[in-house]
């Protein structure tokens, strides 16, 4: 039998596993390093691939000239004459130096230049001269803050804490005098008892009550008029 010179079994298997062996070493520091920063890629991949993927689709969006907007008012090249407040407070004071809180739900005027504002879901606590709290509760309501007064419509109801209240669907109240005209007919509450009217004219503050065009009136007997003691001079 004739033996191949080149095979060396011996020299063959010394390559071998020198193969195997590694030419540099790689310290434990390093490999937890790694083994650290592998397991930081698993944790932050699926939050790249959330980024990446919305990036994709909301990119025509934003890209696109009718999908931009702007949030500067004064960069706008027209104005919404309309433009509506939401939650909007008037405060102020009556000429006898008592406060006047008007709130609603929403408010606009029809122009820049318009002295009027629209309101929506009003509510108004303001005072009469001697302290007396007064609320107004309206559907809608134009308030005037340069004449001081505001129209009421819708279901409108004007209370005091000395039990007066008058319920009506368009009103007229003057801030400042504290009175409420109408002419779409009234109902109300006094201490004495109720009426309603066609017409009326309230003087809030004095507690006068004129009423005008089928007049009924209600007197409760467990609740008498406070007729005032006049002193006479002999």
């Amino acid at each position: 039998m004739t033996l191949n010179p080149a095979f060396d079994p011996k020299s063959d298997s010394s390559e071998h596993f020198s193969d195997l062996i590694p030419t540099s070493t790689v310290t434990y520091q390093q490999m937890q390093s790694e083994l650290n920063r592998v397991r930081y890629l698993k944790k932050i991949m699926p939050a790249l691939t959330i980024i990446v993927f919305v990036a994709l689709v909301l990119w025509p969006v934003l890209n696109s000239k009718e999908g931009s907007f702007t949030l500067a008012i004064d960069r706008l090249e027209q104005r919404d004459e309309n433009a509506k407040l939401v939650k909007p407070r008037y405060v102020g004071i009556d000429k006898y130096n008592q406060p006047v809180n008007i709130s609603a739900e929403m408010a606009f005027r029809k122009s820049n230049d318009d002295k009027d504002y629209y309101l929506k879901n009003l509510l108004a606590n303001m005072k009469m001269r001697d302290g007396t709290g007064i609320e107004i509760r309206a559907t809608s309501g134009m308030l005037d803050a340069e004449a001081q007064d505001v129209t009421l419509e819708g279901d409108v109801t004007i209370s005091t804490e000395n039990n007066f209240s008058l319920t009506t669907n368009q009103v007229l109240f003057l801030i400042n005098e504290k009175i409420a005209t109408g002419e779409n007919g009234v109902t109300g509450i006094m201490p004495f008892g109720s009426f309603s009217a066609d017409k009326f004219h309230v003087d809030v503050d004095q507690e006068i009550v004129r009423l005008k065009s089928r007049v009924h009136l209600h007197f409760d007997p467990d609740k008498p008029m406070e007729i005032p003691k006049f002193n006479s001079e002999k």
